[in-house]
Order: structure tokens, then sequence, then C-alpha cells
């Protein structure tokens, strides 16, 4: 199973990376690498999104992340001040007086660092823009984020200037080096995606150019913001919801199944579960366009660099995210029983009619005004064949 080691090697080099929306060239590169090395097939598409392994099974399953986290894109130049363009959702309060640091768009070089001094607001109050003043230098598609720690460990807690979602992708790369020395080729695709703080631009255009077949299975894995009921240190949390949408019952129904059979083996894996509404994931956007979706989130404090008065490094437990690699490795080893956790719940429910239902109907019948000629009642209500045929006169339906 993943290696705490290997995964914490992986996330101190990958979280060190520089990126920002439309500027995810350094981790891009870094995760093309890792994926050569590790000779996993991968190819990347028009938009410059990722896409590893393969899908050669009907029904595959796509595990996905983004390579970016929210920044800016300088945009001009005078002197020490700079006007830059902001991407990515943070309150308006956090930036005045923020430290920033600026990189150099060829090389990812720290070119200068500053401060925001200005801001300005979309109708919907979201920054758009702001002014720095800089010690350095700064050329226009220079891009830049909040001048924080790239990696700090302090016991089970990293923390990072980006753990959203570099550490989704760095959970799924190591999820994919375990299938692979398992002989798992075919069927799980691995996806890292960009632009996705800026509206899901990576993943809308995949969507857009018929990627995957209606039939593929998504799996949203990201660092998701702590809420009430889930806390670091818990386990990675089956996401039945985000902020937008409510995911597929069949993938519920299968990750439930699925952690429970690790647990069988494991009594010390701990998962959670909870619809977490801190954000928008890019399950919904395939969601939306047909494909039965879940998602899988590493609980995150200070999301999107959001502390409790000024901007702070995020930070995720390292127990969460190994936990993460064996749940998605599961879950893969596992592909094969999707269907079965979904039947052996219409089975218990249809046991319990055939026990139950003909003595609640005799009740009902017994004081209506329904004179009733012929039942007939087939095994399962809730398949989607069964009816109640009835041959009655002067049926009455009354109204609760």
């Amino acid at each position: 199973m993943a290696n705490r080691y290997d995964l914490l090697d992986l996330l101190k080099r990958l979280l060190s990376l520089p990126t920002a929306p439309f500027h995810e060239r350094f981790v891009s590169s870094f995760l093309c690498a890792e994926l050569k090395k590790a000779d996993i097939d991968f190819q990347q598409d028009r938009y410059g999104n990722i896409v590893a392994g393969g899908g050669d099974k009907k029904n595959s399953m796509a595990y996905v992340a983004h390579m970016d986290h929210p920044g800016f894109e300088i945009a001009q130049v005078k002197g020490n001040r700079v006007e830059a363009d902001w991407f990515g959702g943070v309150d308006a309060r956090y930036f005045i007086g923020a430290r920033v640091v600026i990189y150099d768009q060829s090389s990812g070089a720290i070119r200068a660092r500053g401060a925001v001094e200005e801001i300005s607001k979309n109708p919907q109050g979201r920054v758009e823009k702001m002014t720095l003043r800089i010690k350095g230098s700064a050329a226009r598609g220079d891009f830049g984020a909040w001048d924080l720690v790239p990696f700090r460990r302090r016991g089970e807690l990293i923390y990072t200037k980006g753990a959203d979602d570099l550490v989704g992708c760095a959970v799924i790369l190591c999820a994919l080096k375990e299938l692979k020395k398992k002989g798992i080729r075919n069927g799980i695709r691995g996806i890292f995606t960009r632009a996705e703080e800026q509206g899901f631009i990576g993943t809308l255009g995949m969507i857009q150019s018929g990627f995957f077949p209606a039939s593929t299975r998504i799996i949203s894995v990201e660092t998701s913001k702590a809420l009430p009921g889930v806390v670091l240190g818990g386990g990675p949390v089956i996401r039945l919801g985000d902020r937008t949408s409510m995911f597929h019952h069949q993938m519920v129904f299968f990750m439930d199944y699925a952690a429970r059979q690790i647990q069988e083996k494991d009594s010390g894996f701990a998962y959670q579960r909870r619809v977490m509404d801190g954000g928008t994931c890019e399950a919904t956007p395939y969601q939306l366009k047909g494909h039965i979706t879940g998602g899988i989130a590493v609980p995150l404090r200070n999301y999107h660099n959001q502390g409790k008065k000024r901007i702070g490094p995020e930070a995720v437990y390292l127990k969460d995210a190994t936990g993460a690699v064996r749940f998605l490795v599961e879950l893969a080893l596992r592909m094969d029983d999707f269907e079965l956790p979904t039947q052996e719940i219409l089975k218990r429910f249809g046991n319990s009619w055939q026990k139950y239902g003909a003595r609640l109907q005799h009740k009902e019948l017994k004081g209506s005004r329904v004179r009733q000629r012929k039942l007939i009642l087939l095994k399962n209500p809730l398949s989607s064949r069964s009816v109640i045929l009835s041959k009655a006169k002067n049926l009455v339906f009354s109204r609760t």
C-alpha cells in the first residue's frame, strides 16, 4: 500500500513549485516527468490537461485533480508599482497589505516580492484586479501568489502555500503508481486539469471536446475546507456533494462499500462522509454532462489561504492524504463491483416489502372506500417494472 514516506517526498517536491491559474507549466512538467519515470502512459490534450493511465474497459473511472491554486498575472508594470489580474476565490477583506511573491513566467524563479495596495472588485464583490508595490523586477505575463512557506511539516500536519489542489494531484499520482505495481493498467485514468480556480476552464475544455464517453465515472480528488462534522486527521472524506450539487447515489453507495471493505482488513483505516459545501469541485460540471460522479476530499485548514484574520498557509494531515491514496486504490481494485452495493440495497428493501408490504396494504384497504376485485403485487416495488394492477369499480382516491 501507499508508502507515507514516498508520498511525503512527493508532496515536498510538488508543493514547492510555483503555480497559478493559466500558469501551471511547472507543476505540469513535474507530473509528466514523474509519470514517465513510473512508466505510466500519459498524454496532454489541446488545453494542456494531462490524461494518465488507460481507459480501455467499459465504464472506466477517472480520478480528477487540478494543478492550479488562486494567484495573479502581471498586466502592467510602472516602476515599483504593478497592476495584476487576480484569479480565484478569496474574500476581499484579506487583500490589502497581504504579502505576495512574483515568479518569472519562463523559469519560475522568484523575481520580486511585495504587498497589495489597492484592489478592484466585480459587481458580485469578487476581487478581479490588484495594485502591488514591489521590490525587485517584473514583466507583463509573470505570475504570482501569496508569499507563504512552500512546505513545512510539523508532526502529521503539512503547511504549504497551496495544498488545493496539488495535494490532490499527489494523491492521484501515488494511486496510479500503486495500481501499476499491482498490474492494473486499464480502466483507470488520472486527470490533471488547468485553471480550475477561474471556473473549471480546463475541465470545461475536456467536456467540450468530448474526451470521455458518458459511461466514464468521475471522482474529484480535492482538498476541501474542513466543516463541522469533519476533522483534520479523521481520514479522507466521502464527499456526498459540494456547494452546487449532490453527487450520484450509486457512487456514494460504492464508496461506502469500498471503505467498509478496507476497514474489514484494517480496523485502523478511518474515513468521514459529508456534504462538503465550502466550494464547488470538478465533479459538478461532469455530472451536469451526464456522468456518474463522486468526490473524495482531504480536509483542509485555511481554505484558499484564508486564515482567521489574515492570509496564512493551508494545512492538511499526512494521514488523511495517505488514506486517500489507499481509498483510490481500493476503488479501482473493486471497480467491477460498482453495481453490487446498489443491488444489495434494493434486495434489502425488496425483502422488507415482501415481509411486511401485504400487511400494510391490508390495513389501508380495510377502512377505505375502494371496492377491490383483484390486486396483484409484483415482488419488488422499487423495480422500474413493478406495478400494482387493480381492477375495481368506482375507485375513490383520497388526498392526504
